[in-house]
């Protein structure tokens, strides 16, 4: 989870009762954003169908101790979306074991809205998905937007 996020007073409770069985490899909890606006849930709605579509989640991320070693944990390499490329790994560990990923939605984390008080609002639309596919195919352009974005400040 990032520094600046806010655990559910039950997280761990339903973590654990979510990879009590076999059945599941890990998972997320997934959010609420500490507040709201248009721009805020147009977002959230832009973001809601990947989720539901790839039944990967973002919050408080977990698995076991020995899954995350197997994959070698987070790739401290990247710049940006390392817990992303972490699910996508423990997704497919999962499938390969005949387990899933959960999402942990009854003890969502509470999200800080900072970049959007920082950015704007809407500026998943106007500044993050205008350099996110420029970001996907050359080295610099990731870093150019990872500084921007994340490490700029």
């Amino acid at each position: 989870m990032d520094a600046d996020t806010r655990i559910h007073p039950e997280t761990f409770n339903a973590i654990d009762r979510a990879l009590a069985g076999d059945r599941v490899i890990g998972g997320a909890t997934g959010v609420a954003l500490e507040r709201w606006s248009l721009g805020l849930a147009a977002t959230y709605l832009f973001i809601m169908p990947m989720v539901v579509l790839t039944g990967m989640d973002t919050g408080v991320v977990f698995c076991r101790r020995e899954d995350f070693g197997e994959l070698g944990g987070y790739d401290e390499r990247r710049l940006v979306a390392e817990d992303a490329a972490f699910l996508w790994r423990l997704k497919k560990l999962g499938r390969e074991r005949g387990q899933k990923l959960a999402r942990v939605t009854e003890a969502k984390a509470i999200v800080s809205t900072r970049k959007f008080d920082e950015h704007g609002d809407w500026h998943w639309f106007t500044q993050l998905i205008p350099r996110a596919l420029p970001a996907l195919l050359s080295a610099s352009a990731e870093r150019r937007l990872a500084d921007k974005y994340w490490y700029g400040r």
